[in-house]
């Protein structure tokens, strides 16, 4: 297992989630799936082995880069041309006609009839009866960049088309799982769209435990021939708070075995800490500090960092009246709002005891640093 704190680990640097993949096999066995985390949690590596061990043939798809619906559906019909596994071909000869629409690489799909497309699509892979399951990566950036470039109705009629297969097709074998760094429900919102993905089964990326991250860490270090302290291991587990991703102990591990090679002596926690909040390799506290132009207007992204910047002078979070007090002038339909975005898209989250806190530790040290509080 090797430290890989850039591109998604995958094949024998995946640390496994186990139990995360079995709960999404579980899943897309009988529903659709909404499976939504912040960039940089492990997210696309689960998606990556999910691809591996599907009982079906699983397609990840990245839709970043699309702004239409004719370019999701002409990506999905790739995907299925691409598939290249025996026992999958050998049904497929059966059917002469399977994708016969789409059989030129030069074929295009139509800007106005686009839906036809993906109704052929659809029909032919539910007639193939072998269950497909297509891993949807990003699929709240694009029905944003298609609301921003060819208006509402066409984001609108994407996510549509696609309520209306998951509503009608019940016995289908084809499923969706739809995931994104963006929360899709903030998208709708934000675009004016409602009720469109409420028969989706939500599933939550959960952090890792403690002993799972200990574990975790340990190996990571071993495996690298670097000797870490286990204790010292443990107080920066700890230092989390409770959002602990596999990418923030991969940063961990780096920084010890950077520190050792250019100090010659064992790791001092609290400098390798400020590191790893505050250094250049934390792509996701620099993440989530510029995404919130992504996720909210330019009034709501306002007063979220309002919100941020206060609950970040609070070591502990601070109970829901008091931060509401401390923004009087603020409507409370948008307090509501604002909040509930932050909650659920992974920056704040409510304790036990009730108090409002930043979700990860390491992103509250980094606000405070960037927003100078």
């Amino acid at each position: 297992m090797r430290i890989i704190i850039g591109s998604p680990p995958t094949g024998g640097d995946f640390y496994p989630r186990q139990s995360v993949i079995d709960q999404l096999v579980r899943a897309l066995e009988v529903e659709h799936v909404l499976f939504l985390a912040p960039r940089r949690t492990g997210k696309t590596s689960i998606l990556f082995r999910l691809r591996e061990v599907a009982p079906a043939q699983a397609a990840f798809i990245d839709l970043e880069g699309l702004d239409h619906p004719r370019f999701w559906i002409r990506s999905m019909v790739d995907s299925v041309r691409a598939i290249n596994d025996e026992r999958w071909l050998q049904i497929v000869k059966k059917m002469p006609d399977f994708l016969r629409g789409f059989k030129s690489d030069l074929f295009e799909i139509s800007e106005t009839n686009w839906e036809d497309s993906a109704d052929h699509l659809m029909h032919d892979l539910n007639q193939l009866g072998t269950p497909v399951w297509f891993l949807l990566d990003e699929f709240p950036i694009m029905v944003d960049k298609i609301a921003n470039r060819y208006g509402k109705a066409e984001a609108s009629a994407a996510l549509h088309w696609l309520r209306r297969i998951r509503q009608h097709s019940t016995g289908s074998p084809v499923r969706f799982l739809l995931t994104g760094s963006i929360g899709l429900d903030s998208v709708m919102q934000r675009h004016g769209m409602r009720g469109i993905a409420n028969d989706l089964r939500r599933e939550i990326l959960p952090p890792q435990t403690k002993e799972d991250a200990l574990a975790f860490t340990l190996q990571l270090a071993n495996n690298n021939q670097i000797s870490l302290d286990e204790a010292l291991a443990r107080e920066f587990i700890n230092r989390l708070g409770p959002a602990i991703w596999p990418f923030f102990i991969q940063l961990f591990v780096a920084e010890c075995q950077d520190y050792v090679l250019r100090y010659g002596e064992p790791v001092d926690l609290d400098k390798v800490y400020q590191t790893v909040a505050l250094g250049r390799r934390n792509q996701y506290a620099d993440n989530m500090w510029a995404r919130l132009r992504d996720i909210f207007s330019e009034t709501e992204a306002s007063v979220a960092r309002q919100i941020l910047k206060i609950i970040a002078t609070h070591e502990n979070g601070l109970p829901l009246e008091n931060l509401r007090g401390q923004l009087p002038d603020l409507p409370a339909d948008d307090f509501r709002t604002v909040l509930n975005t932050l909650e659920h898209d992974g920056y704040l989250v409510e304790l036990a005891n009730g108090n409002i806190a930043f979700f990860s530790h390491l992103l509250r040290d980094y606000w405070r640093y960037k927003g100078r509080v």
